[in-house]
């Protein structure tokens, strides 16, 4: 279960920063000294965030630690615990618009309040519920991520609309 966890996470830094770069510094990793230790992985390392609180009398649980305290088969915990660590870290449904999203797509009731601390169960229950396949699908893809992989959608559109304008600019001339 650990080797899928890995694959999910190399498969993340392929997309992002590409296979030869992740080549280059795998490389270098392994020629340093020392080599640094495995980190924890999994369902050790979400209940070690979840004994880590920070606040004294919180009553909501963070992502991380409501996965850690979920009773989810191991292979199931990598994967939800690995979108529980991005939503923590606001890049899984970084927005409440983006859970709204999330909620919108997966039949759900978006919920009442608008923090994203207060969507935590449904969403995880939602995607405890879900096969292994889709939950790496949205993993890989990066779905629900935020706007901020629309820039070059924006940049085309941008594009698109300086040719339609010179275009139209061409014809009012002639």
């Amino acid at each position: 279960m650990a080797q899928a966890h890995l694959e999910v996470a190399l498969r993340s830094l392929v997309s992002e920063h590409g296979l030869e770069q992740v080549k280059r510094c795998l490389h270098e990793v392994e020629n340093s000294e020392p080599l640094l230790e495995p980190r924890q992985h999994g369902t050790a390392q979400l209940r070690s965030m979840a004994a880590k609180k920070t606040g004294t009398n919180r009553s909501k649980l963070t992502a991380p630690e409501y996965v850690a305290k979920m009773d989810l088969p191991l292979g199931k915990q990598s994967l939800i615990g690995e979108l529980a660590m991005r939503f923590h870290d606001k890049s899984f449904l970084p927005t409440f618009g983006d859970i709204a999203n999330f909620c919108h797509a997966h039949q759900m009731n978006v919920p009442a309040s608008k923090a994203r601390a207060s969507s935590v169960p449904r969403v995880f229950k939602c995607l405890a519920g879900m096969e292994d396949d889709e939950i790496y699908r949205i993993i890989n893809d990066q779905l629900f991520s935020g706007p901020s992989r629309l820039g070059p959608i924006a940049d085309a559109i941008r594009r698109n609309g300086r040719a339609n304008s010179a275009v139209t600019t061409n014809a009012e001339k002639h």
